[in-house]
């Protein structure tokens, strides 16, 4: 069933209302072992790239051998499920346990398996029905949404289950109903590129990338677009070179009133390296804004000699061509605790930037896909999403 539930809800299926089984089905499991394997073969079946994208990321970047690469990620796999649905072997309620019981353990589980410290690699979160129910209505459909996966996890022979799925079904009747149109503001474009693993191991091949950044940047503004996205960590680490080599470029835009937003690494300290995974706003606007969650132990390794930080919740909105833009970088977009202030403020559009050289063709680009579509579609606004492979 875990199984099932996962090619359902996430890719091929992209069903997400069948995320409801899980908790209905771990309620009325007899035993915690039992509500334990449902939860870890979801958690296994919709992350099962783990394994090849350590290798190809870790062998790509020559951190690893392959075997060792290989044999690293499978080990990350089968932990990542186990520490997911241990929350909900813990919680599992007793044959005995009362209604109020369920709801609260449904509730606790879920919450401890979507914020941090276990929500770091929260991703797969039954909480992404709420979109599906409620389009559009950010905190309110969110706090549903929770009411939804709550009511499923409780027996269904009591009269005030029944009162609230009819509730839960008219209120999502009615998001449906009103779900706003979320077309992209005009002039803006997110080009995807096919530039593969960046070696920065030289400066030839750094003036290399950046001079093929620049003729993809031109010709997108050149079709008429003003505000032109490209993926994540695109650039690379941000040179005083890299400073020289756009300067012109960065004139133009200026004086042409068009603005790009790229992602790239800026240095934050030397010894031990430390640097942030930024989408940076150049041109007619400028601004910036830090990954609150660069991907665990790629980029972001606490205590390690080279590691990225992690950049502030609270980092306002950048406004871009006037328009309040939510951001989310790459590994951000299987999460939902950084994407609080998209569902408490309604931003304008929601930019999204990745770098899946070692993904492209696995399961895994399409459900980070579908997540941040799943983020823009309960916030209710437009998604622009550039990515490399």
């Amino acid at each position: 069933m875990g199984i099932a539930v996962a090619v359902l809800a996430w890719y091929p299926g992209n069903d997400a209302i069948t995320l409801l089984v899980l908790p209905a089905a771990w309620s009325r499991l007899r035993g915690r072992a039992v509500a334990f394997v449902l939860w870890v073969t979801y958690y296994l079946a919709g992350a099962r790239d783990i394994p090849i994208v350590c290798q190809r990321f870790f062998a790509g970047y020559h951190e690893l051998a392959r075997p060792m690469a290989l044999g690293f990620g499978l080990a990350f796999w089968l932990l990542q499920a186990i520490v997911l649905a241990m929350p909900w072997a813990v919680l599992k309620p007793g044959p005995a346990a009362s209604g109020s019981s369920h709801v609260w353990r449904a509730m606790l589980a879920t919450m401890l398996a979507t914020l941090p410290p276990v929500g770091i690699i929260g991703w797969l979160s039954p909480l992404h029905v709420a979109s599906t129910l409620y389009p559009g209505w950010r905190l309110a459909g969110m706090g549903l949404g929770m009411a939804a996966v709550c009511a499923a996890a409780t027996r269904p022979c009591c009269p005030r289950t029944w009162l609230a799925w009819a509730a839960l079904g008219g209120l999502s009747a009615c998001a449906h109903w009103q779900e706003p149109p979320r077309s992209p503001p005009a002039g803006w474009l997110a080009v995807d590129t096919a530039l593969g693993r960046f070696d920065q191991s030289s400066y030839p091949s750094l003036y290399e990338r950046t001079t093929q950044l620049q003729a993809i940047a031109r010709h997108a503004f050149a079709s008429g677009a003003t505000v032109v996205i490209l993926p994540e960590e695109i650039a690379g680490l941000w040179r005083p070179a890299s400073a020289l080599w756009w300067r012109a470029d960065i004139e133009n835009m200026r004086a042409a009133g068009q603005t790009l937003v790229i992602g790239m690494d800026i240095g934050v300290k030397i010894m031990p390296f430390r640097y942030t995974d930024s989408a940076v706003i150049i041109g007619a606007a400028h601004g910036r804004l830090d990954s609150r969650q660069p991907v665990p132990l790629a980029l972001w390794r606490p205590g390690g000699p080279v590691s990225a930080v992690r950049g502030k919740l609270a980092q306002p909105y950048p406004v871009i061509a006037g328009r309040r833009a939510a951001m989310s970088l790459c590994y951000e977009d299987l999460l939902w605790w950084p994407h609080w202030r998209t569902l408490l403020d309604k931003p304008d559009v929601l930019v999204s930037q990745s770098n899946g050289w070692f993904d492209a063709d696995l399961a895994l680009s399409q459900i980070q896909q579908q997540g941040i579509a799943s983020v823009a579609r309960l916030a209710g606004v437009p998604l622009l999403r550039a990515t490399n492979r």
